[in-house]
């Protein structure tokens, strides 16, 4: 009995940190209806704010695009988490929160987040719309009102050629949590059977 308890402890752990270890996968599920004329040297009509992409299978999420220069060539690709950390991340979460909450800045806030990153013709991006000037810039003033904790950065992982883009979301996304269940089930049943166990070999050794 007591080797099938610990059998089981560890089965649960290795099935608890399971979503810990798997790659995360980035699925484009398309884009909303907002699109914007990008002049030279682009000199083409691009969708902006909101896109819509799910994790490892999740539900979609209303994300903003961050990589102007690179293009979604595959439905899914593998990516890479992070919190927002530096300035410019940081401004990129305010524009994505300002986008989220004030519908009519949204291409304004997409294009200035192009700006922070972009590096064709970034400055092309703020200067040719005034609006998205002014939201590049009181994204520079109101960056530090932004909790890092609250927005996830999903940068392509293990791309040389045809990068796909880099897209930040405001809420983190879960990982699939059947898993995490199942294993947290059996770690805390595993402890019960070693534990009972354990007092009984003192009661038969007393």
């Amino acid at each position: 009995m007591k080797k099938f308890s610990l059998a089981l402890l560890a089965l649960a752990t290795a099935i608890a940190i399971v979503p810990a270890a798997l790659a995360d996968t980035l699925t484009y599920n398309g884009p909303g209806s907002n699109t914007v004329y990008v002049g030279a040297p682009y000199n083409e009509s691009v969708y902006t704010y909101p896109y819509y992409l799910s994790v490892n299978g999740a539900p979609s999420v209303a994300m903003m695009c961050l990589s102007f220069d690179n293009e979604i060539t595959e439905p899914s690709w593998f990516v890479t988490e992070s919190t927002p950390t530096s300035v410019d991340e940081l401004e990129a979460a305010w524009l994505l929160k300002d986008a989220a909450t004030t519908p009519a800045n949204d291409i304004a806030d997409q294009l200035a987040a192009w700006s922070l990153f972009a590096t064709e013709g970034s400055s092309l991006l703020a200067d040719d719309s005034p609006a998205a000037a002014a939201q590049l810039a009181l994204a520079g003033t109101n960056y530090g009102s932004v909790n890092a904790a609250n927005f996830t950065i999903y940068t392509p992982d293990g791309y040389e050629l045809n990068i796909p883009q880099t897209f930040i979301a405001e809420t983190p996304i879960p990982e699939p949590t059947s898993l995490l269940l199942l294993g947290t089930g059996l770690f805390g049943l595993a402890v019960i059977l070693f534990r009972k166990e354990k007092a009984s070999g003192l009661t038969s050794n007393s």
